[in-house]
């Protein structure tokens, strides 16, 4: 009989000020076919880069899917796949759920700028505390537990995972990092808004003619 399917994960968080967490003790995740698998093609891209950069070992992406709540009492009793009571799963493991803990609204805090992370082999996610620059970030999930959660979807659901599902030709993955992959410090991710300069225009024609010859330039007589 099959499994049912992990639909939210609950991960354990740190904060960057040891004192002050705005009470966001604990990271809730859904998941879905499409999203894990989204996940585990940010781990193959991450793969690409790498080889191709060796001073790229993860990206960041801007993902508003997490939200972040305080430790309360529904902990005491919810379940995990294992039967463990989320409240006794060891610090730094995902809790995997297979249905909505129900948290109320008023259990979850206010933060902005919230990321994934993606390595070639984790994942974890991160937030500001509003108005704040106090960073949060979750206890890491691997590769192999995204696998154990993609194998417990549906097989419909899994062949029906998105445009990322079929790997996009090399030159437009090209193109796309020059518009999109970007650095801040020492941290690379994709950044919707970029700025474009002309060094960036130049490079993707140089990719665009690998595959397609430039134009001819006008002869003297403007044919």
């Amino acid at each position: 009989m099959k499994k049912p399917p992990i639909t939210h994960l609950i991960m354990d968080t740190s904060s960057t000020d040891d004192n002050y967490n705005g009470d966001c003790d604990y990271a809730l995740v859904p998941m879905s076919a499409s999203y894990v698998a989204d996940l585990l093609w940010y781990m193959g891209e991450v793969v690409r880069l790498h080889k191709a950069d060796d001073s790229v070992y993860d990206i960041e992406c801007w993902d508003a899917t997490p939200s972040y709540f305080r430790f309360n009492d529904r902990l005491e009793e919810i379940r995990d796949i294992y039967g463990d009571l989320a409240v006794n799963v060891p610090r730094g493991d995902p809790i995997l759920l297979t249905e909505d803990p129900k948290f109320g609204e008023e259990e979850f805090q206010r933060v902005e700028c919230r990321t994934v992370q993606v390595s070639v082999d984790e994942v974890w996610w991160t937030a500001y505390v509003k108005h704040t620059n106090v960073r949060i970030e979750s206890a890491r999930v691997s590769r192999k537990t995204l696998l154990k959660i993609q194998d417990r979807f549906p097989e419909e659901e899994r062949r029906h995972t998105g445009k990322r599902s079929m790997p996009p030709h090399p030159a437009i993955r090209s193109i796309h990092d020059l518009l999109y992959l970007d650095m801040r410090g020492e941290r690379t991710f994709y950044n919707p808004g970029k700025t474009w300069d002309s060094n960036a225009l130049t490079q993707i024609a140089e990719v665009v003619a690998r595959y397609i010859p430039r134009p001819s330039p006008l002869k003297p007589d403007g044919r």
